[in-house]
């Protein structure tokens, strides 16, 4: 097996004890690494616990897994995951991190890290190559995340080494605090940060050197060939171009596949102002990318004056725009820019954020929350780029109010009895595309095995014309409102895409299924068809399903809040996607027991999954 170190770092924050062991190589091939091997060593861990340990117990462990493909001498595969039971969700938490940290720890020696424990002072984490160390870091719990990465770098006088840290998000337990890396790449959803705070551990360096992997000559033509037909893809192009935030334009004038103030409107005057394109013609100064990747989606800026001036640093993705900008009804990019920045430096995850805070000024508006629990000072409404950077500090600290928003939009909703305006799924606050613009993202939010999640299942690119006619994604209705004709593909998507998280490989490069499994099966070891990729992409998503019913999930939670689900004008012109219809589809396409949301019998045989019950 060519994409596999066979080694695991197993490292006790507790005793300070570091040990090596066998990679589970079965397991890791069943499973391709990433969040799917993560689950099978998290739910082996927990399996024999009368009690579940609690997100932030120091019994619950982090893990740090890269995928088969992660690191290897192809496009478009630098991706990882850091997982964990979500402080946010309290069910199986899963954040995936690009950058170049995936890449090092596989140059290191290492397939990922469990990181077991609680250390009584600040600590980081040192690996270069197989001296593994835990070393003080009192002199930087408490400071942002741009400090820290840069400053671990100096520490061990290694430019080179990669770095993962937590900021004072991380540091207080917000509960959907982020793990940064350098380029502004996070592992941003879910809580891990506030996971990482628990332990007392500020941050991940790792500096590898081996990047010689056993592979033969077909596996650099397969990857060469795999990346020559995606060049000229829309999605590749206009995101080389313009970022993420490329698609801006399009989402709000076209689709309405944007929030906007708190996803109760389907219009934004100047809300262009924020799109890739301004972007390009006023403060990008380059691009940002991640190991071994031609589209280069990230950007570079600086804002050369005036109050939100900033130095050259990383620039806003799409999600970040359009949480903290047309969700908040705030047009202004240079503030936008600020904020991200802050959030970065705080550590918190952008989407979230964006999301509670909308929630907090719909509440505002509504005169739901009395002015004695208004921060003074702060003009807590929509459209007021100061509330929104001010809002953060408190956030990062559990200042005042801030303690209340730390904690997500679904706790600060229910404190006020109106579950009803929070965009969350299982806990987990909505990304930024619009159900009501592309129906298929119901009940890939419903079912998606970490709370709502487009990276579980991008139905708004498949319903936009992207196929994969050997997986079988293929002959959806033209219609992008229409609810029957999409749950079948739409299954094969959500398993596919559990492929993409586990094995290492970015969402953005899309090649055929024959291609991608052409490519796993050198690097796994094991020849796999198309179809055979959707077996251990649906072997992956139950597992989840299954872990998530042991930390206490149910299907009753397999619904839209209606914020979501309000008819709206522009756009999406009143459509609102049959949300019933879809789950009881959803439920015959996987063959799942609707009462309890766990594979049935012959689903699990299957999927070889019968053990894990």
């Amino acid at each position: 097996m060519s994409g596999f170190r066979g080694k695991i770092l197993r490292i006790d924050l507790t005793n300070k004890e570091v040990k090596e062991e066998k990679l589970d190589l079965k397991a890791a091939q069943e499973f391709l690494g990433g969040s799917g091997l993560a689950a099978h060593y998290y739910w082996h861990y927990i399996k024999d616990f009368e009690e579940i340990p609690e997100p932030l117990s120091s019994d619950n462990p982090l893990i740090f897994m890269t995928g088969v493909l992660t690191g290897l001498p192809s496009y478009c595969t630098a991706r990882a995951n850091f997982c964990s039971r979500s402080p946010l969700t309290t069910f199986f938490g899963e954040a995936n991190i690009g950058g170049k940290i995936g890449p090092r720890l596989k140059f290191a020696g290492y397939d990922g890290i469990i990181i077991e424990g609680k250390s009584e002072k600040p600590v980081y984490i040192s690996i270069n190559d197989s001296n593994v160390e835990i070393r003080y870091a009192e002199g930087f719990w408490g400071k942002g995340t741009y400090d820290t990465l840069d400053g671990i770098r100096e520490e061990l006088g290694n430019k080179r080494a990669e770095v993962v840290c937590i900021g004072p998000g991380g540091e207080n337990l917000v509960k959907y605090s982020c793990i940064m890396t350098h380029g502004g790449r996070a592992a941003g959803r879910t809580g891990m940060g506030a996971v990482m705070g628990s332990k007392k551990l500020k941050a991940i360096a790792i500096y590898g050197t081996n990047k010689e992997f056993d592979l033969p000559d077909e596996f650099l033509l397969l990857t060469r060939d795999a990346y020559n037909s995606v060049k000229e893809d829309y999605t590749v192009e206009i995101f080389s171009e313009f970022g993420t935030s490329g698609y801006l334009d399009v989402a709000l004038e076209h689709y309405g596949d944007i929030p906007i103030r708190n996803w109760s409107k389907g219009t934004l005057e100047n809300g262009t102002n924020l799109s890739g394109i301004t972007m390009a013609e006023t403060i990008v100064t380059g691009k940002s990318t991640c190991y071994r990747c031609p589209i280069a989606c990230g950007r570079e800026i600086e804002v050369k004056k005036g109050k939100y001036k900033t130095k050259k640093t990383d620039g806003p993705e799409f999600e970040t725009i359009a949480s903290m900008g047309t969700n908040l009804g705030i047009t202004d990019l240079e503030a936008v820019v600020f904020a991200n920045i802050k959030a970065n430096d705080i550590g918190i995850d952008t989407i979230s954020t964006g999301g509670t805070i909308g929630v907090f000024f719909d509440l505002v508006e509504k005169g739901l929350i009395s002015k004695s629990d208004l921060p003074k000072n702060i003009q807590c409404k929509f459209g007021v780029a100061e509330s929104l950077i001010k809002l953060l500090e408190l956030i990062g600290n559990r200042e005042g109010i801030g303690d209340v928003l730390a904690e997500g939009s679904k706790t600060l909703a229910e404190k006020f009895s109106r579950l009803d305006l929070a965009p969350q799924v299982a806990g987990l606050e909505a990304p930024t595309h619009d159900p009501r613009a592309f129906s298929g993202l119901a009940v890939m939010y419903i079912t998606s095995p970490r709370g709502a999640c487009h990276l579980n299942g991008d139905a708004y690119l498949v319903q936009q014309g992207m196929i994969f006619p050997d997986i079988g994604i293929d002959n959806l209705p033209n219609d992008r409102f229409e609810n029957e004709g999409i749950i079948q593909p739409l299954v094969y998507l959500q398993s596919y895409r559990q492929v993409y998280n586990a094995a290492g490989i970015c969402q953005f490069f899309n090649p055929s299924g024959s291609k991608l499994a052409g490519l796993i099966s050198i690097a796994n070891g094991k020849n796999v068809s198309p179809k055979d990729l959707l077996r251990i992409g649906d072997r992956i998503f139950g597992l989840k399903r299954i872990l998530n019913t042991k930390l206490g999930w149910s299907p009753s939670l397999e619904f839209l809040p209606k914020v979501m689900l309000q008819k709206l004008d522009g756009p999406t012109n009143g459509k609102i996607p049959d949300v019933e219809l879809q789950l009881d589809l959803w439920y015959k396409y996987r063959k799942y027991n609707r009462k309890t949301g766990i594979p049935s019998k012959s689903e699990l045989k299957r999927l070889s999954l019968e053990i894990y019950l």
